[in-house]
């Protein structure tokens, strides 16, 4: 039998080091354990639902990318040694993409069972980070110049297509890193997840207004940032 309050257990559960952040965020509450579990809960209710928005920018990013790396190397390009020798052996202290593209190419070579491999199978493959990595400086020329106004034909007039193309992969990086934290179940609520919400939404807007609009009309990203405790 336990004599546990169930604040207690909750806590005892989700562990004293892991309640900690939420308890220092509650302590001037008439009940700080209280308070903590109910923005812990809040914190796993907003981070659930940013996964929608997320979703929306990845996929239409990648497409974008896609469509671009399809004009430029052909329809199977991540097969094209043009593309491969156009990636770096690194970018950034961990992150790999010549060896995320191999890894990609193997899987979907290994989906497709004998028969040729599947684009699209190489595209789900890839991470965030391969998508992010392709609007760094160095595809300005030959890929960039050439498509990026094109595949995101709701960015400011006035950019030019390098400004633009820098524009995007900043924002792509904290994406990225926002995406990381909901991941890892880190705490967010103490963000402005406003504009975390805002940034997604003018990264899918610039590529489709329409899905920018979908996705904000099925969202539920403001009716719980509005119910914070």
């Amino acid at each position: 039998m336990s004599f546990m309050s169930p604040d207690l257990a909750k806590q005892a559960a989700l562990s004293i080091p892991r309640m900690g952040t939420y308890l220092a965020a509650c302590h001037n509450q008439p009940s700080p354990l209280s308070a903590a579990i109910n923005l812990y809960a809040w914190n796993a209710a907003i981070s659930a639902a940013f996964i929608h928005p997320l979703h929306f920018c990845e996929v239409v990013v990648r497409n974008a990318v896609s469509e671009a790396l399809t004009a430029t190397y052909g329809a199977q390009w991540p097969w094209s040694q043009g593309f491969f020798l156009s990636l770096p052996e690194q970018a950034g202290p961990v992150f790999k993409p010549r060896q995320a593209l191999l890894a990609a190419r193997q899987k979907a070579e290994q989906s497709a069972g004998g028969n040729p491999p599947s684009t699209d199978k190489a595209i789900a493959e890839m991470s965030f980070a391969f998508w992010e990595s392709m609007f760094t400086a160095r595809y300005d020329h030959g890929l960039w110049d050439n498509h990026l106004k094109r595949l995101f034909p709701h960015a400011p007039a006035g950019l030019h297509y390098y400004q633009l193309r820098s524009q995007i992969r900043s924002a792509l990086e904290a994406i990225r890193k926002f995406r990381n934290r909901i991941a890892h179940h880190e705490p967010i609520f103490a963000r402005q997840l406003a504009q975390d919400y805002a940034r997604i939404q003018k990264v899918v807007r610039y590529r489709c207004a329409q899905t920018s609009t979908w996705m904000s009309q099925s969202q539920t990203v403001n009716v719980i940032l509005a119910a914070k405790p």
